[in-house]
């Protein structure tokens, strides 16, 4: 069985029950189809030794349209003799389905092992049902089971030892779901029947998995999902809340306080957009806090947050002290941008660090495109001071490549080596948690994902910025070239400048073109061959000092694309550029611009440009960064000169390439004007 057939089975059994059946709510409509899943484990494990459900195509078409009220009344018997003997429903309880759609439901399973003991085809299920009802919901993102899984495997969670697993940010149930099926897995481990995994799950989740949502209707479609999963309807797992107050989590009698639980999960909302500005919410948060003048030694101003901000200190004020573990989902700006630092400080000073994963930029298309990290750390018993007190530690980090969907949210697939697509989902989430397993042990793990690595804390608090995210400490993809002090000399750019830098936002005021308009380029202009300005602004504009450029300065992309290089070319000098261009000026008589013109465009220096991107949303890189780029200059002036000959007359035969453009065209202009 392979997912995309249960994708497609349960989507289509989904709409068709929405528009026909009686059963109109997600409650309504997984607490049917579970008991059909779970008559059909019953007959798969007592009865058959094969798929419960399975039919040619004139089976399907006869059931459908002459006999879809017998075969209905055959799965009413099965279903009662599942019940007897396993109990998980009310006892006169009954599929509350019409004939033709009992009939529709099990062709549309025709041909899937639902009780495989390599697969839980009842959680993936469920997972599917559940995207269908976020989108439903209305602003629910929802979270890609490969995410919550990896989340279960790297909070090692376990309640057969005691720990229980909260989410605060529930949702539509996603990373609680993601609990109960790695309970089962657990279970499964251990050789025990059907009957005794069920019953078992019933138990450990019971006692070990709840949360909390602020959406009420939400909160119902998280509950309906996990009471589908155990087959009971008595149990609310999920309370509805609002997880950034105080008081509920300070009650003992509550089920969820501060400083108690083992494992919290979560994806909690972020984004600027909604920003948290209730001084009385604020107010009760460290993050919301800043200096009112930076040598002050307690912070005394309340600042407006995110709250993603807020529900990251929020989740970790929850846990146990010394032992609890969390594995949130957060926005990448957090753990890499400069105006986040203070963030990371306080992470390392009150959490040890166990793991940060990169989700690829897919994982929450087509919801939205803001790009994510998991993050796994453990609760301090005791805060430290400063970064000084840490003990070193290492970090496992990941850059997993594929989500197994694309942008628009259609499943991806393998390729065999023809290049014909499987039936296989592209995805390396898997081999992330056999490298995290692997390394729990101890053992070598670089043969089983490329993209994972260790890291120690001491690489994080040696950078400016105490960047957490897994890109900066990524090790290069291309062969990292042994520089040999004898062979080579080595410079920080910002070492080799006078200024690096970009103008700040202005207003630009755009005119009519008019001669002595002052031609305006953006980022992507700056390696064309332009030849005439689609943008100008105007000789006398207040701003011009600052954007202007001058012949020989070397520009950088810094937003949206990044890292995209070139150096001004006599004919645009004096003309204006965007803002989100970084400017180099090189100090004169130091190195030759176009030596670093060069070096900067190698794979190996964009490599490190890409480490430094920023960002959530759109990537960003700053001139810090840039200006802490090591550029290695050869000590044989030979190979130095050969390298500076090329580049700059490579550079002279595009301005010349541009003037002469630039000729024809007002030639041109000149005659069709006339």
């Amino acid at each position: 069985m392979n997912n995309v057939k249960l994708q497609k089975a349960i989507t289509n059994i989904y709409n068709h029950l929405y528009a026909n059946s009686e059963k109109k709510t997600p409650h309504g409509i997984s607490n049917e189809v579970g008991k059909i899943l779970h008559t059909g484990m019953f007959l798969e494990e007592y009865t058959l030794n094969k798929p419960a459900f399975v039919f040619n195509k004139s089976e399907e078409k006869y059931t459908l349209e002459r006999n879809s009220k017998s075969y209905s009344k055959m799965i009413h018997l099965h279903f009662k003799d599942m019940n007897e003997k396993w109990g998980i429903y009310e006892k006169n309880d009954t599929i509350r389905l019409k004939d033709f759609d009992i009939a529709y439901t099990c062709i549309q399973l025709n041909g899937i092992e639902i009780s495989d003991p390599k697969k839980d085809v009842f959680g993936d299920s469920l997972e599917i049902f559940r995207s269908q009802w976020a989108k439903q919901a209305g602003g629910q993102f929802f979270t890609d089971p490969y995410v919550t899984r990896l989340a279960m495997k790297l909070l090692e969670f376990d309640p057969r030892k005691g720990d229980d697993l909260i989410d605060i940010c529930s949702g539509t149930g996603g990373f609680l779901l993601a609990g109960l099926n790695h309970i089962k897995n657990l279970i499964i481990s251990e050789r025990k029947t059907e009957k005794d995994i069920e019953k078992e799950i019933v138990e450990l989740a019971r006692i070990s998995i709840y949360g909390q949502e602020f959406d009420k209707e939400v909160c119902s479609i998280a509950n309906s999902t996990l009471k589908a999963r155990i087959g009971d309807n008595s149990h609310e797992f999920v309370t509805q809340g609002d997880s950034l107050e105080q008081a509920d989590f300070k009650k003992s009698e509550n089920r969820i306080r501060f400083n108690k639980h083992k494992c919290i999960a979560g994806n909690p909302p972020f984004g600027t957009k909604i920003t948290i500005k209730d001084s009385k919410i604020l107010e009760n948060y460290e993050l919301a806090r800043v200096k009112a003048r930076q040598n002050d030694n307690s912070p005394s101003k309340i600042t407006p947050r995110a709250p993603d901000i807020l529900f990251l200190e929020q989740n970790i004020k929850l846990l146990l002290p010394g032992e609890g573990r969390l594995s949130l989902v957060v926005p990448y700006q957090i753990l890499s941008g400069p105006q986040t630092l203070y963030i990371r400080k306080w992470l390392l000073l009150n959490t040890v660090i166990k793991s940060v994963v990169d989700l690829p930029a897919d994982t929450f298309q087509p919801h939205t495109g803001t790009k994510g990290c998991l993050i796994t750390l453990v609760k301090r018993k005791f805060p430290l001071m400063n970064l000084d007190e840490l003990d070193d530690y290492n970090i496992f980090m990941s850059t997993p490549k594929w989500i197994g969907h694309d942008r628009r949210g259609n499943p991806v697939f393998k390729k065999n080596i023809e290049g014909i697509s499987t039936d296989e989902i592209l995805t390396d989430f898997p081999e992330i948690e056999k490298a995290y397993s692997s390394y729990l042990e101890g053992k070598d793990f670089n043969g089983i994902h490329e993209g994972s690595f260790i890291i120690s804390i001491r690489d994080v608090i040696s950078t400016t910025l105490l960047q957490l995210n897994a890109q900066f400490h990524k090790p290069s993809a291309h062969k990292e070239q042994i520089f040999v002090e004898s062979k080579w000399d080595r410079y920080k750019l910002k070492d080799l400048s006078d200024r690096i830098f970009y103008p700040g936002r202005f207003t630009r005021g755009y005119v009519e073109y008019y001669p002595g308009a002052i031609p305006f380029y953006g980022g992507k202009e700056i390696i064309q061959m332009v030849t005439d300005g689609t943008k100008w602004i105007g000789h006398n504009h207040p701003n011009l000092k600052e954007l202007e450029v001058k012949t020989g300065w070397i520009l950088i992309t810094r937003s949206g694309t990044t890292g995209v290089v070139s150096i001004v070319p006599e004919i645009w000098n004096g003309y204006a550029m965007s803002e989100h261009v970084i400017r180099i000026i090189l100090k004169k008589d130091t190195i030759s611009p176009f030596y670093v013109l060069a070096y900067l465009k190698t794979k190996f220096c964009q490599n490190l440009i890409s480490k430094g991107v920023y960002g959530s949303v759109i990537d960003s890189i700053t001139p810090e960064f840039v200006g802490d780029i090591d550029i290695m200059v050869p000590k044989d002036r030979d190979v130095y000169n050969h390298i500076v000959m090329q580049s700059e007359n490579s550079e002279l035969e595009r301005n010349n390439a541009l003037t002469l453009s630039q000729v024809s065209v007002n030639a041109l202009n000149s005659i069709l004007v006339s």
